[in-house]
């Protein structure tokens, strides 16, 4: 088993996974290469996996209502989420370790928000639909094979095998 934490949420991934922080403090990464938190390795597949926690116990509830705006709007998955998996492809597919179909599993910290499960069925819309399609013309190769947005309270409903709990 394999334990991994990103800020007050501690992920633990069974065997089935090779997990690996991605986005460490210290790591010179290329200008321009803004990482996702995690990649997991299973049997068939990469899982590229972002972390986003606006339940946070320090997060002031003004950042929560903001967060929720930016799940509303376009501006997460347009100007965060999208870029994270294209860039973090881009290094990946440079070192060799684009061999699988890769997966976007985005988790979202939500115990302390005012959603409905609706709104992360819309973004995982939104973002299959951008990660295809960035400028007027849709990219010519799929770099994601499939995509979610998933509360974390329901993580080990979209990834077998693996859990979270807030520290």
């Amino acid at each position: 088993m394999t334990v991994l934490k990103e800020g007050e949420l501690q992920f633990s991934f069974d065997d089935r996974w090779q997990a690996a922080q991605f986005d460490r403090p210290g790591v010179s990464w290329p200008k321009g290469v803004s990482p996702v938190d995690f990649v997991l390795e299973g049997e068939d597949e990469l899982v590229l996996m972002e972390v986003k926690d606006p339940s946070a116990s320090n997060a002031p509830a003004g950042n929560r209502q903001n967060f929720v705006k930016k799940m509303r709007a376009r501006a997460l998955t347009h100007d965060e989420l999208v870029p994270k998996a294209r860039s973090s492809y881009g290094y990946l597919h440079l070192m060799e370790r684009d061999t699988k179909p890769m997966r976007y599993l985005v988790v979202i910290g939500a115990e302390k928000l005012s959603i409905q499960p609706a709104l992360l069925m819309t973004l995982t819309d939104r973002l299959r639909k951008r990660l295809a399609h960035e400028t007027d013309t849709a990219w010519k190769r799929r770099y994601v094979a499939n995509c979610a947005v998933v509360a974390a309270a329901d993580l080990g409903k979209a990834l077998p095998g693996c859990s979270v709990r807030r520290t």
